[in-house]
Formats: structure tokens, C-alpha cells, sequence
């Protein structure tokens, strides 16, 4: 029924408009609206089992587009695959009513205080400290999603996730791909894919690319050049102001960088451009510190096989004192047959089956029985009664003191 004020009684107006019909509602306490796009909405919430703060975001309609639920299943399944410290992790993923026709998803995240676009534009007291933990956190996590083969495709400050104690959190793997060994990498990448500003040359104003991890490594410098010094490097209006952009600083490339580059008209546009000097990076960002600076100007080669890997940056000397390699994992490569749906031509339904199976994860006594085929295609909650009832014998059970955790599992989803 609707949320009418006789039928609301003890739930905040917010916590109705949200939570439709999901199973574990009871389980969180919303408190703000944090953020709203397209997609949806997140709210900070508590976690009442285990008293956490947590982000849950409200993806709504999923379905109405088959490659918005593509991007979708293909977000929650890497983050599921991909546990790390500097990667945003989903605790939880809330159970739609009906296996056959949900059209939401609640997807509950680590709740984090900010992004680092928000702390580039706050922040003009950042140390040096600051600025080499920041790409050490960010080169560590390529490390890892690249030797897991993923290539991320659209980092910027905004889809970094930052807290107030200088950890990062790389968030929004909707457009990431997986490229495995026997499948060709060239792939169709429509022009609206990664923000213009962070993207490398090589991609410019192309519509087909192979695309390498050497793509991510130029977008972490250009992010890398945005916190020394509080603006977007490359500010590009369009293609060729980006190209104009980066030649400024880079010079002109060489006749052989060119030929790299896919797009012929991009190709055409760098031949005939007028032969620019690079400005030395050390007078590009003159108070900052000159290890850092000379690693910037590698990470930003305008020739993608110039620019080092994440796991060769981080022995640079500039992280001298901070890199260790066993704190630098790498990560065992998907299993390709995790993204079949990528290559073949799937329906809307197939889509709902995978995410339902995903959600399952966060539930492992229903994907247990889910996998054993003894599964109802309808699952009946605890209605609230029932999770008083369980509190208050919980409450009995340990003297009222209500300092035992419920005998809930947390679930938690880990790679297999």
C-alpha cells in the first residue's frame, strides 16, 4: 500500500521512499541522501548488526536498458572479484522480492567521506606526504586490477573515493573490461566511454582501439598533476583542444608515436600541427618534489609503450621509503567464463538471472540451496515481527545486555 501517514507509524518517510519491499530493510537505518545521478540514489545508512556506516546506493529500473544492466552486473561482479584495500568494497547486496521481476537493486557499499575531486577543490593545505601516499594508493591498485587483466577505462578525481585519513578507493568499474589472452582487445569504445580529460592520447577521437593498461597509467597522471596543483591538466572543449592541450606541454610527438595513434583524422591533425618544444615538467610544477615530477613525466609518455606498469612505477624512487612489495598484491586473473555474457548476445532475462545469481552470493545459505535446485522462485523474509521476536530472545539470550553479536551471519561474498 502507499505510504499513507496512518500506515507509516514508525518509519521515516525517507526510509519508505527508498526501501520498497527489500528483504534485509530492517537491517539498516538510513540517515542522508549523499548523492543522486542517473542510476539512482545513495544514502548513508548505519548497519545496525554490525554498527557500521555504510553507502547504499538504490539502482533503479535496471532493466529498462539491456547495456545499462550489462554495466550493472558487470560493476558488481567485479568488485565482488576484486578485494583490495585501495578498491571500494560491497558488503552486501539486499534481496530483490521476486527472483523473476525485480526492477531495483540495493547494493551496500563501504561508506566513504569523500571523493578526491571534492578533496582537489577543498584542499590547498595537502603536504608532500599527502600527494606520494595518494599515487602510491592509486598505482597499487592498478597493480592489482591489471594483473587481474582489467583495465578500468574511466578513472578521475570523481571516481576516486577518499576519507579524511588519506586512504583512496578506486569506485565504478561499470565501464571496466576484462581482456583475456584469447579473445582480440581491439574493442568498438563509443566517445562518450572515459571523460576527455583523462584520457590518453592514444584513445583520442578513436571509435575502435586496442587499448592496453597503459591507458589507466595516463589517466593516473594526469589525476596525479590535478592534486599537485589544483586544476585539470588538460582541460580539452573537444578532441582537437585536447590534442592542442597536451602537445603544449608534451611537444609534438615523434612521426613513429603517431603512427600509433588509430585515428586518422587525430593522425592527420599531429602530422600537420606546427612543431611545439615540451616544457620541462620541473617547470610545469616548480614547488613540487622533483622524484615525484620526474615520475609524472614517465607516467604521462605520450607513447603508450613509454609509459612504465603500475607494478614498475611503484619501485620508482620516489616511493622510496614507502613501497614494499608485499604490500602491493597482485591478483589471480578472472576466469573468463565469469564474463561470458560480454561476448555473446544476451537477453534481459539472461541479465536478471546473472545479477539474481550475483545477489546470491550475499546470501549463501539461499545460494546454496539456489545451486542445489530446491529453491522457491519466491523467498518468504522474517517479516519484522519475526526480527523483533528474534531480538528480544536474542536480548534474553545474553542477559539483556545486548552485547552479543545476533546470530545473523555477516555475510560477506570472497572470490572463490
Amino acid at each position: 500500500p502507499p505510504a499513507t501517514a496512518s500506515n507509516r507509524r514508525s518509519v521515516s518517510s525517507a526510509e519508505v521512499d527508498f526501501f520498497t519491499e527489500y528483504g534485509d530493510a530492517n537491517r539498516y537505518k538510513i540517515q542522508e541522501v549523499i548523492g543522486k545521478g542517473s542510476y539512482g540514489v545513495v544514502c548513508s545508512a548505519l548497519d545496525l548488526q554490525t554498527r557500521q556506516k555504510v553507502a547504499i546506493k538504490k539502482i533503479h529500473n535496471i532493466f529498462e536498458h539491456t547495456s545499462d544492466a550489462a554495466r550493472i552486473l558487470r560493476e558488481i561482479k567485479l568488485l565482488r572479484l576484486l578485494r583490495h584495500p585501495d578498491v571500494v568494497e560491497i558488503k552486501h547486496i539486499m534481496l530483490p522480492p521476486s527472483r523473476k521481476d525485480f526492477k531495483d537493486i540495493y547494493v551496500v557499499f563501504e561508506l566513504m567521506e569523500s571523493d578526491l575531486h571534492q578533496v582537489i577543490k577543498a584542499n590547498d593545505d595537502l603536504t608532500k606526504e599527502h600527494y606520494q601516499f595518494f599515487l602510491y594508493q592509486l598505482l597499487r591498485a592498478l597493480k592489482y586490477i591489471h594483473t587481474a587483466s582489467v583495465y578500468h577505462r574511466d578513472l578521475k578525481p570523481k571516481n576516486i573515493l577518499a576519507n579524511s585519513n588519506c586512504k583512496l578507493k578506486i569506485c565504478d568499474f561499470g565501464l571496466a573490461r576484462v581482456a583475456f589472452n584469447d579473445t582480440p582487445t581491439t574493442v568498438f569504445w563509443t566517445d562518450y566511454v572515459a571523460t576527455r580529460w583523462y584520457r590518453a592520447p592514444e584513445l583520442c577521437g578513436s571509435f575502435f582501439t586496442k587499448y592496453t593498461p597503459a591507458i589507466d597509467i595516463w589517466s593516473i597522471g594526469c589525476i596525479f598533476a590535478e592534486v599537485l596543483t589544483g586544476k585539470p591538466l588538460f582541460p580539452g572543449k573537444n578532441v582537437v583542444h585536447q590534442l592542442d592541450l597536451m602537445t603544449d606541454l608534451l611537444g609534438t610527438p615523434s612521426m613513429d608515436t603517431i603512427s600509433r595513434v588509430r585515428n586518422e583524422k587525430a593522425r592527420r591533425y599531429l602530422s600537420s600541427m606546427r612543431k611545439k618544444d615540451p616544457v620541462p615538467f620541473s617547470q610545469k610544477f616548480p614547488n613540487a618534489d622533483p622524484l615525484g615530477v620526474k615520475l609524472l613525466e614517465k607516467l604521462l609518455a605520450f607513447d603508450p609503450k613509454d609509459r612504465p606498469t603500475a607494478e614498475e612505477a611503484l619501485t620508482d624512487p620516489y616511493f622510496r621509503g614507502l613501497s614494499k612489495p608485499e604490500r602491493e598484491p597482485s591478483c589471480q586473473p578472472i576466469r573468463k567464463m565469469e564474463f561470458d555474457f560480454e561476448h555473446s548476445r544476451v537477453s534481459k532475462d539472461d541479465i536478471r538471472e546473472l545479477i539474481f545469481q550475483e545477489i546470491l552470493e550475499y546470501h549463501p545459505q539461499l545460494l546454496k540451496s539456489y545451486i542445489d535446485g530446491t529453491e522457491r522462485t519466491t523467498f518468504l523474509y522474517p517479516s519484522a515481527v519475526d526480527h523483533f521476536k528474534k531480538q528480544f530472545s536474542h536480548l534474553e539470550e545474553s542477559d539483556g545486555s545486548g552485547s552479543v553479536v545476533p546470530a545473523d551471519r555477516k555475510h560477506a561474498s570472497l572470490p572463490r
